[in-house]
């Protein structure tokens, strides 16, 4: 659906606002040990760095450190992979270019590697995906979930072992509201809150019994909701997985691999069962490397804890920490991302800041190999709205979390009040900021997918955004 659309949409309900919106798509950074790929504002994908395995998805294997556009269609999301990427599109397919592995996406067809987006032809109307070191996840808008690839240790959690050739099947579970997983093991998060998980048990994953693996999904925990996961293998590969997430009410529970403290757990190698984990703050938003982990603040900081051998910590006064620690010189930060050892940040203005690896020029073109406080790095593209009302132009930005639409939406200095409407014009929340807020948040997740209007107030200017619940 195009801007203009949208436009015609917003103004035929919300009609006693003049304003021109633009489709609001969740920024997103995401990268691999090689190189990093981001999502715009109107839905385009740029990638730089090394491009051997098409990680670029440009074509070629023709490395890049300027920027180069990303032959994918507009993108809602962009998923991270340890050797490529997964976008998904306005309609709900699948795009995937860069390594491929023991055929985890269900086509035997294609090569080892893609330099070229390829689209899955089997699934659609996907919401988001993730994938192990053999499968691929999908789930549906529907609240289902889709998997292809192998199936050793019950990864389809149907109650078999056999794999299918190709293609993809269901998984016996429903009201999923995410799913993430690490090397071998599927974990789902349900809309009463509980999480579930299926496959491997080899290094008790799921449980402490003996059982090397679950081939039926199995409750593990229940959580007063979950609004945010990080499983390793949403973007990278360790030995068996660590598992992060992050609570409606912005607690952190982990469990899993904890080798170089990135589960921010001290004086333990592997977290047997979820643990909250203590927090300088109201978590928003969760990202990841190898061995690191990222967080931003309700406030606009970013902190991280974890490895940082390669400065992806964004503070050079440690080594490694199991406790948060505040990355030097970011604040007004609205969206993170990572790499497999490099970190990123997208500010409110819309410019974009790098740390950390800096082998393949990630972060910028000098020598040197690390960065261990962010850079400015170019942007290649709009990363924030801009929308007129009344001949001014207000700069903002939303990031829908892509779990259950927990929606936070910065706010200027000075807002008094910040409104949502539905499509047909009722009114869903009304929140006034106090004098120190510089974001809002917004509950999406009793409301049906659809449009929705943001109306920002302060003094006499108005600002309108039209958003979308998928």
């Amino acid at each position: 659906m195009s801007n203009h659309k949208y436009c015609l949409i917003a103004n035929a309900f919300v009609f006693l606002f003049v304003t021109t919106a633009i489709e609001a798509v969740s920024q997103q950074i995401v990268g691999s040990g090689r190189h990093a790929s981001i999502l715009c504002v109107d839905g385009a994908v740029f990638s730089w760095g090394e491009n051997y395995d098409g990680l670029l998805g440009d074509g070629t294997m023709t490395p890049s450190q300027e920027a180069v556009r990303s032959k994918v269609p507009p993108a809602t999301r962009l998923i991270g992979r340890h050797d490529g990427v997964m976008a998904i599109d306005f309609d709900g397919r699948v795009y995937i270019w860069g390594g491929m592995t023991w055929n985890q996406f269900g086509m035997p067809s294609w090569e080892w590697r893609e330099a070229m987006p390829q689209a899955l032809p089997f699934v659609n109307s996907v919401r988001t995906a993730t994938t192990s070191d053999a499968n691929a996840y999908y789930h549906l808008k529907n609240g289902s979930v889709m998997v292809s690839g192998a199936n050793l240790q019950g990864q389809y959690g149907n109650g078999t072992t056999t794999p299918l050739d190709s293609g993809c099947t269901l998984v016996p579970l429903d009201s999923v509201l995410d799913v993430f997983c690490d090397i071998a093991t599927a974990y789902a998060v349900r809309k009463d809150g509980s999480i579930w998980a299926w496959g491997s048990n080899q290094e008790n994953q799921i449980d402490s019994s003996t059982n090397l693996y679950y081939d039926k999904p199995r409750k593990m925990f229940h959580t007063p909701g979950v609004a945010l996961t990080l499983g390793t293998s949403s973007s990278f590969m360790n030995v068996f997985g660590s598992m992060r997430v992050v609570t409606v009410d912005g607690e952190v529970w982990v469990w899993g691999q904890n080798n170089k403290n990135q589960l921010g757990v001290p004086n333990t190698k592997r977290v047997k069962v979820p643990t909250k984990i203590p927090m300088p703050g109201k978590v928003i938003a969760i990202t990841g490397g190898l061995y690191h982990t990222v967080v931003l603040l309700e406030n606009g900081t970013v902190w991280t804890w974890g490895d940082n051998g390669f400065g992806q910590l964004g503070n050079p006064y440690y080594n490694n920490t199991a406790e948060p620690v505040k990355a030097i010189g970011l604040a007004n930060v609205v969206a993170i991302g990572s790499g497999s050892f490099s970190s990123y940040a997208i500010m409110r203005d819309g410019s974009l800041h790098g740390w950390g690896d800096n082998t393949y020029r990630q972060l910028n073109r000098d020598d040197a190999p690390r960065q261990y406080t962010a850079v400015p790095l170019p942007v290649p593209c709009g990363l924030v709205s801009g929308v007129a009302v009344d001949e001014q132009k207000s700069t903002t930005q939303s990031s829908p979390s892509p779990v259950i639409d927990i929606l936070a939406v910065p706010i200027v200095e000075g807002t008094t009040r910040v409104e949502m409407f539905s499509i047909d014009g009722r009114t869903v929340h009304v929140i006034q900021p106090s004098l120190t807020d510089s974001m809002v948040r917004f509950d999406l997740s009793s409301e049906s997918p659809g449009l929705y209007t943001i109306v920002r107030t302060r003094g006499n200017v108005v600002t309108t955004e039209v958003v979308i619940k998928y």
